[in-house]
């Protein structure tokens, strides 16, 4: 048994949420306050403030479909994504992930598969600053249209990403966004640490959120696991 659990590996994905989380321009900063005290109430506990798409985070079709499904009606099953898919394609600011992209990486999507995508922007939040603030949120690069309908054909479950939007920056349109979840592709945005998992290796992609009624996304803590 101990052989067993040596011989796997669980990468943690999800970054920190605290009162200096970064979050999109017009976004609250999440605010955590002392609910109880040990040396009154004999426990501590605390309460917390803070949007459902904070940080690492997964959107819902709600989030930009009338009719999607909110988070607390996604199947549970759809959360465990045995054999997935990592992408590693470098972009630069407002750059597009293109349906090309995907034809060159070979990548062999099936219905129901979840794709990772690795750009390397999360670099930039690690080398946060208040010069690169603006640039992080508003110029990320994203999925193309034509990258979005591969995607839909592909019948996929999941689009994961390290930048703070799948759409690029300068996207207002959100179309990506507008075009997978109205199609009930779960968006999960904000990843790091990808640079731990080789390409080519294939590993277990585990995210699951807060069954939160009603909402258009929860915060996340997902992990790739690798044996």
């Amino acid at each position: 048994m101990a052989d067993a659990l040596n011989a796997v590996q669980v990468i943690d994905l999800a970054r920190q949420i605290s009162s200096k989380s970064k979050v999109f321009p017009g976004y609250p900063q999440p605010a955590f306050m002392k609910w109880s005290k040990f040396d009154v109430h004999g426990y501590d506990s605390e309460v917390m403030f803070l949007s459902t798409h904070t940080e690492t985070h997964i959107d819902s079709p709600s989030h930009f479909s009338p009719n999607g499904k909110s988070i607390d009606q996604i199947d549970a099953n759809r959360f465990v994504c045995k054999d997935t898919l990592l992408l590693r394609i470098t972009k630069g600011p407002n750059e597009l992930i293109t349906r090309e992209d995907f034809i060159g990486a070979r990548l062999n999507l099936k219905p129901n598969d979840t794709l990772v995508i690795d750009t390397g922007w999360q670099k930039r939040y690690i080398n946060w600053n208040r010069k690169t603030e603006k640039n992080y949120f508003m110029n990320n690069p994203g999925l193309s249209e034509d990258a979005s309908e591969f995607l839909l054909d592909k019948k996929i479950s999941a689009v994961a990403i390290d930048t703070p939007s799948i759409d690029r920056g300068k996207d207002i349109k959100l179309t990506s966004h507008r075009r997978l979840l109205s199609n009930d592709v779960l968006v999960i945005e904000n990843l790091c640490n990808l640079e731990q998992i080789d390409i080519g290796r294939s590993f277990t992609f585990v995210f699951t959120p807060l069954k939160l009624r009603g909402a258009t996304g929860s915060p996340l803590r997902p992990i790739g696991i690798i044996e």
